[in-house]
């Protein structure tokens, strides 16, 4: 849940960084540091796929490995889907507030998955 809500929460908080205009090189430096976040975040989910593994059925492990990846399918066409939309903006709102809207709106899939999440255990090996 950590790596969940370490790139969540950064992804969130990029579409809330202030502008140049407002902090000066701030606001790329903040970028860079939400960026990096995010990067350790996704690096550390990539270990469901072994949770997953480990815990399904010896018939079906292949295609429970296989779910994390077909998340990053999933999330491409949940993002083309997203940038669609906001082809309706005209330049001037996407360029001044409209870029925003799909960080913001990854909040809804952050508590998502810490939703689903909430109830899963670590091996039981490693819960002592």
């Amino acid at each position: 849940m950590l790596t969940l809500s370490l790139m969540g929460s950064a992804t969130v908080a990029i579409g809330l960084l202030p502008t140049y205009e407002m902090v000066g090189l701030w606001a790329p430096a903040l970028l860079i540091t939400l960026r990096i976040i995010q990067g350790m975040g996704i690096g550390g989910e990539w270990g469901g796929a072994l949770l997953a593994y480990e815990y399904a059925p010896e018939k079906r492990k292949g295609f429970f490995g296989s779910i994390p990846q077909a998340g990053v399918t999933i999330g491409m066409l949940m993002a083309t889907f997203i940038v669609s939309l906001m082809t309706l903006f005209d330049e001037a709102q996407f360029l001044a507030w409209g870029w925003r809207i799909p960080f913001l709106l990854s909040s809804v899939l952050v508590f998502l998955g810490l939703w689903i999440r909430k109830d899963i255990d670590e091996r039981p090996p490693l819960s002592r």
